[in-house]
């Protein structure tokens, strides 16, 4: 699949008006737990600092910011993404301690050591050099610092992956179609978990990368999965 940077601003730009209706249908409300669940796994303190890589419509920047009294950045390729995660936080209440900017969570500006803590939310696997970011990750995080990464798998309880890969395949794309009005995006959902890495290989780059494992947990049978590096 061609994940180049462009190709996947154009394709959320084109998703984001239905970004959050389909996430909602497509997982039965379950993926607001997920996202609560991975912010708390980096144990933000107040007056931190998290960089939220792509960044999407803003759901695990808001999180953050209601968890603790932090300041959150949050970066996206996708400029109309990032104007729905603009309006979303401006009508919550932690609309002064979030702020959005496009760019490439592979080449940030930010300084060295920059942050306390990162995440990327079903953000990884659209990622064209995963190695590239978690490298740039590593250094604008300072020392001790967490990086907390959810990302769709495949559960591997038998019975499960069956029933599940029958759902991803012959049905996700068109209920998708159906509430977002448009089959694509959902098509690429499709694929781009189907060809993901699995757990183990990813926790393998994660350590490749300069990182230490501090956490790496399925959710949901497996629908997906949490790993929180840590920068040593």
């Amino acid at each position: 699949m061609d994940k180049r940077p462009g190709v996947m601003r154009s394709l959320f730009d084109r998703m984001a008006e239905s970004y959050d209706r389909g996430n909602r249908t497509l997982s039965l409300l379950i993926d607001r737990l997920w996202r609560r669940r991975t912010v708390s796994a980096l144990g933000i303190r107040d007056g931190e600092r998290v960089l939220d890589i792509a960044t999407g419509t803003a759901d695990m920047a808001i999180e953050a910011a209601r968890q603790a009294d932090c300041r959150v950045a949050g970066i996206d390729l996708s400029a109309q993404m990032l104007r729905v995660a603009v309006n979303k936080a401006q009508r919550s209440a932690c609309r002064d301690r979030c702020a959005f900017l496009q760019g490439d969570g592979t080449r940030t500006p930010f300084r060295d050591a920059s942050f306390h803590h990162a995440m990327i939310s079903f953000g990884i696997r659209n990622v064209q050099d995963m190695d590239s970011l978690l490298r740039e990750t590593r250094r604008v995080l300072k020392h001790g610092g967490r990086f907390a990464i959810l990302e769709f798998s495949l559960p591997e309880t038998p019975v499960i992956r069956e029933v599940y890969l029958f759902y991803f395949k012959r049905i996700l794309p068109f209920i998708g179609a159906a509430v977002a009005g448009r089959k694509e995006p959902y098509v690429y959902l499709r694929d781009s978990v189907l060809d993901f890495e699995p757990p183990v290989a990813l926790e393998q780059r994660i350590l490749r990368n300069g990182f230490r494992l501090a956490v790496s947990r399925p959710f949901t049978f497996g629908v997906c999965h949490l790993y929180v590096a840590q920068k040593p």
